[in-house]
């Protein structure tokens, strides 16, 4: 009987749009169908998921299907967590269900940073848009994080804008996590080992996972050829409609078990974290960022960054005045 090697974890809510795109795309891998499973963990799709995912589980033994009765993916006991406990491999790949790897070697890629150095716990990949995409998609998935608010805290969208701030080799970048500042992971294709779990005291989410692993000192890699499709919001107001909603349910309820602030707990943290905000107000900094880009890979959606990053600082503030006692509770925590 062959022996599961690595465990991907896709948990999803209404996701039919995507889902058989993603799980085709990790059945084409070339790594044998035996020393991998794939698990599923539905929060209760009414869409056709299910449908969709018992079909291919039907030709492919390697997946598995569970149950989410939480609906949510991210938080302790909901969707991911159960697929960490349920997870058989040494290696545990958390994807979403509109992530698409881009190419057959990318679970080979990933893994191989891990193979030449047993500090590095965990592997990030970068994303890459497709020919035809809008410019909204084609903008998040060349800067490697889908909030260009997060640009300053992002693992991948730092490799992108300053990787001269890493060190390469072999192919890869290898960053040692800071918890002074740390930079995060976790979604769109990151790979750990599954020890890692078991030294942080378990998944809550992915950048409280990364904050845990920055206080211990872990190491991460970014493999250079990894690309992965973030098949996300196509325009700016879905995504904004998105976002609002996500940081409504933040502010309103799961800022009060969620470790990560991203205001920080020192005064040089907070005074960091207002500068970007107001830098991303003035437009001033994110220009300056625009155009670097431009000059350099010669796309012209890199222009739009500014904007993008103004509205979607302009509706966090907007939000945060509704919520403004809450906010403080947040931003106090410790």
């Amino acid at each position: 009987m062959n022996k599961i090697k690595v465990s991907f974890v896709i948990a999803v809510l209404n996701g039919i749009s995507t889902i058989k795109e993603c799980l085709a795309s990790i059945l084409s891998q070339d790594y044998p169908s035996g020393n991998y499973e794939i698990i599923v963990i539905d929060g209760g799709s009414n869409d056709g998921t299910l449908s969709a995912v018992r079909v291919l589980q039907k030709e492919n033994a390697q997946i598995k299907l569970m149950h989410n009765p939480f609906t949510l993916s991210e938080g302790k006991g909901n969707g991911k967590d159960q697929g960490v406990s349920s997870a058989r491999g040494e290696y545990i790949v958390f994807l979403d269900h509109d992530n698409i790897l881009l190419h057959n070697d990318w679970l080979a890629e990933m893994m191989r940073p891990m193979g030449e150095d047993n500090q590095i716990m965990a592997s990030q990949s970068f994303l890459m848009y497709l020919p035809g995409d809008p410019p909204f998609l084609k903008y998040v998935n060349a800067l490697g994080v889908e909030d260009p608010f997060a640009v300053d805290y992002s693992l991948v969208s730092q490799a992108v804008l300053r990787p001269e701030q890493f060190e390469s080799v072999n192919g890869y970048y290898v960053h040692t996590l800071n918890p002074k500042h740390v930079l995060f992971g976790g979604a769109n294709g990151c790979l750990f080992r599954k020890e890692v779990f078991g030294i942080i005291g378990g998944y809550t989410r992915d950048v409280d996972v990364f904050k845990d692993m920055a206080d211990c000192g872990m190491k991460v890699a970014i493999p250079q050829k990894s690309r992965l499709y973030h098949k996300t919001s196509n325009s700016l107001s879905s995504f904004m409609i998105k976002k609002g909603k996500y940081y409504c349910r933040f502010i309103r309820n799961d800022y009060s078990w969620k470790k990560y602030n991203w205001a920080g707990n020192d005064l040089r943290s907070k005074i960091r974290f207002w500068l970007r905000v107001a830098s991303n107000l003035s437009l001033l900094v994110p220009f300056i960022t625009a155009i670097k880009q431009f000059s350099k890979k010669r796309k012209l959606f890199w222009l739009l960054h500014p904007l993008y990053t103004f509205f979607i600082t302009l509706e966090y503030g907007i939000i945060t005045l509704f919520f403004i006692r809450n906010y403080i509770g947040y931003v106090s925590k410790r």
